[in-house]
């Protein structure tokens, strides 16, 4: 099971601080632990006491976390004096902890400043820098950026000055009246997004700011991209707030539980972890000049005529994988699998690319004296390594780059340009790897491979994963090849 650490203070009303990150965390599907900065004596009207730890006790709690149980995320919330933060810092530093979200509780809602400039300033210079993501509110992002913040726009820029000075991604939250459920992500100079969200009208959000870092924490634990741990924290603190849990005779809080059996606790399927590790590769595949050409019909015909004789002596050795899966199969119904793929490669797929050899008068003696491509030999013996040597979901892994790749590519080429499908030339390859035929048995070789990695461990399932990776990087290499030669 995957875990998280929140390092903040404790809410003995329970709405916030600790006690949330916990509920969160919990309901988000990873086993919570805590290093406690303060104790508080609050409810839904105020705090009136506040009994802070010392240093070298906050360093013991975090040093019995990170000796014993090691935490997948890290969560930073309100540490109210510099010396405890330098304490985190120095114990994050030296375990090197991953993941880390910190959360800047600097302003309360009410505008109310919650930590000193000398606290701040080293949050600033000790925390952010450390940070995979920092989550301030608006007049938190306005204190860190040194701007003033009126409009989205000015989220904007204040998003991408914080994250170019502490090189951390930076999700300034929306509220305070400028833009009241959407929040800006900057992940870096070049990739940033709008998270829109639902706007509840209920009086009891206190611990959104707490509730919404901690449920982006325990996705980033279970391996999310940021991007998606934030789609998903945004989406499980909508339906906290729509429970409309109303408790306490001021702002009162969530329902962290509202779904306690529901889909905010799954883990990441396999499939979701197979995408996740090629994120940074394959949306570059429909950028592709290649792939480019395809879409638009533009691509030139001895291009494509290169590229249909080499992936026809590549299918001759995929094919040779599927032979290797079945004969490592370890149930007939598995075999009969591999039996029927290598059918289907054999009497639907090849038989498209031989009519297209044929309208582009390639011959079979052509085809018998091409040698493979060296990015082609690559792949293909790459794969071929791995099903002599592996076992049958390394070999489904290998497989499903290429299948699955096809299948994406083909599918953003129709949503790009509909018309794709009707071209007199590339039609006919785009209908083929776009179609429900093709489809469905992907999904179900990715059943087949759920099946059978579903005692492996996170290191197998690792592994897996450096497999798909290095086929969608071959992948990648073919497409050069096909445009370049």
């Amino acid at each position: 099971m995957k875990t998280a650490l929140t390092i903040a203070g404790s809410d003995s009303s329970g709405g916030a601080g600790i006690q949330a990150d916990i509920k969160t965390m919990t309901m988000n599907g990873v086993f919570a632990m805590s290093a406690i900065t303060a104790l508080t004596a609050q409810n839904t009207l105020g705090v009136t006491g506040i009994l802070e730890v010392t240093p070298e006790f906050l360093s013991e709690q975090i040093d019995a976390v990170f000796s014993d149980i090691y935490p997948d995320a890290v969560k930073i919330g309100m540490v109210s004096s510099a010396k405890l933060i330098e304490a985190i810092a120095e114990r994050l530093r030296f375990y090197g902890a991953k993941n880390i979200v910190v959360d800047p509780v600097m302003v309360a809602t009410s505008g109310a400043k919650l930590i000193n400039d000398d606290a701040i300033e080293t949050l600033a210079r000790e925390l952010l820098p450390l940070a995979s993501l920092t989550t301030p509110n608006i007049p938190e992002a306005e204190i860190l950026s040194g701007m003033k913040i009126i409009d989205e726009a000015g989220m904007i820029e204040a998003a991408k000055r914080i994250n170019a000075k502490f090189g951390c991604a930076v999700l300034v939250k929306g509220g305070h009246k400028v833009n009241d459920a959407s929040d800006f992500l900057c992940i870096d100079a070049d990739i940033s997004a709008w998270f829109e969200g639902k706007r509840i009208d209920t009086n009891n959000t206190h611990g959104t700011g707490c509730t919404l870092s901690s449920a982006i924490a325990a996705n980033l634990a279970k391996g999310f991209t940021l991007d998606e741990a934030v789609r998903r924290a945004k989406e499980y603190i909508s339906g906290a707030l729509e429970a409309m849990l109303d408790l306490g005779k001021g702002c009162g809080p969530m329902k962290h539980s509202f779904n306690l059996t529901g889909k905010f606790a799954e883990n990441m399927s396999l499939r979701e972890r197979l995408m996740n590790s090629v994120a940074d590769i394959w949306p570059k595949y429909n950028e592709h000049p290649f792939v480019k050409g395809l879409e638009t019909g533009t691509l030139e015909p001895e291009k494509f005529r290169f590229y249909i004789t080499q992936d026809y002596l590549y299918l001759n050795e995929y094919s040779k994988v599927f032979a290797l899966g079945a004969a490592k199969a370890k149930s007939l119904e598995t075999m009969k699998l591999f039996s029927s793929v290598i059918d289907a490669i054999a009497n639907v797929e090849m038989d498209i690319h031989k009519g297209y050899m044929g309208r582009l008068k390639v011959s079979q003696e052509e085809i018998d004296s091409t040698l493979r491509h060296p990015a082609n030999l690559a792949y293909t013996s790459y794969m071929l390594r791995v099903a002599y040597e592996e076992e049958e979901p390394e070999i489904l892994a290998a497989i499903l780059s290429c299948a699955l790749s096809y299948e994406d590519i083909a599918k953003k080429i129709v949503e790009n340009n509909p018309e794709a499908v009707n071209h007199e030339l590339y039609g006919k390859w785009i209908r083929n790897y776009s179609g429900e035929e093709y489809c469905g048995l992907n999904n179900v070789l990715v059943s087949y491979l759920e099946k059978s990695a579903e005692n492996y461990t996170d290191l197998q399932l690792d592994h897996l994963c450096e497999i798909f990776r290095a086929c969608s990087i071959h992948e990648m290499n073919f497409w050069d090849m096909a445009y370049k030669s």
